[in-house]
């Protein structure tokens, strides 16, 4: 087999009120991993780009024990799976923007090219999914786009794509405090209030209805949560005020996903972004 690249995007998921389920590739940030087949088992020859210097380079590293999983979900033996990788990844840790997903999704993707194809996509997907817990971040990462996914009562993996019909460009802020997924979930309250439900549904539903319909001016309302964002607000004790900056002073959408006007460039908002967080935030990138 000839040697060949897996490359795995960015993604940011729940968009406010689609906790859970709504989720974006980005182009951008990705993760790269450069494949030669051959040689005793998964052996990782390099490691670079974010969190190289953490991450661990052996058989614990995410990448490999994804592809391990894949071929043992598979009925195949994780051993015959023989590659040496490289991988890089410019898409920062613990930051909201899908790395342990983006790591769980390309092992089993070269998982699967070493086995030619004997896993499949769906059995992928649903590795991948099994070990992040959520499907939101892994579904648009495979598939592309924005995507609506969820899980059935036996564990199978629901998904439909939003076809988004403005032309919409991502601005991320990128704190450099790092927040773990475990320790961003530990905070969620185990039981809301009907009228918190009912909130959510209402705007979850108007975010997927306003991006397929291309209704911009929809998606400041419909990205407002309660589920989610204000128990992490403990957490992250500047968040409040920066949404109410991008929201009020910026006339931005949170979370951090701004639709760009047709006489705005990217730089533009990114410089708005800026000029609004910058009395309020931590040490971040824009």
């Amino acid at each position: 087999m000839k040697p060949f690249t897996v490359l795995v995007p960015c993604s940011t998921s729940n968009l406010g009120s689609g906790f859970d389920a709504v989720g974006i590739a980005l182009s951008g940030p990705d993760l790269m991993v450069r494949v030669v087949p051959g040689g005793d088992g998964l052996r990782i020859s390099g490691l670079s780009g974010e969190g190289a210097d953490r991450l661990p380079p052996d058989s614990t590293n995410r990448v490999i024990e994804a592809a391990h999983r894949a071929a043992r979900d598979a009925g195949r033996d994780p051993s015959s799976l023989s590659a040496e990788l490289s991988i890089h990844s410019s898409i920062p840790l613990k930051r909201g923007l899908g790395s342990s997903a983006a790591a769980a999704l390309a092992g089993a993707l070269l998982a699967d090219t070493l086995l030619e194809g004997a896993i499949g996509r769906e059995r992928l997907l649903r590795t991948a999914v099994e070990m992040e817990g959520h499907p939101d971040n892994v579904v648009p990462a495979l598939r592309g786009g924005a995507q609506v996914s969820v899980r059935d009562a036996q564990g199978a993996i629901l998904s439909c794509p939003i076809e988004i019909r403005a032309p919409l460009r991502a601005a991320l802020y990128i704190p450099d405090q790092e927040l773990a997924t475990s320790a961003a979930r530990a905070v969620l309250p185990r039981q809301v209030t009907m009228a918190d439900a009912v909130h959510n549904l209402g705007r979850a539903a108007l975010l997927v209805a306003a991006l397929t319909e291309g209704r911009v001016e929809l998606l400041a309302e419909a990205m407002d949560d309660r589920l989610h964002q204000p128990a992490r607000a403990g957490l992250l004790p500047w968040l409040p005020s920066l949404l109410a900056a991008a929201r009020t002073e910026a006339n931005l959408v949170p979370p951090m996903l701004d639709a760009a006007r047709a006489e705005a460039t990217l730089g533009e908002i990114c410089g708005t972004l800026r000029d609004v967080f910058g009395d309020y935030h931590p040490p971040a990138t824009v």
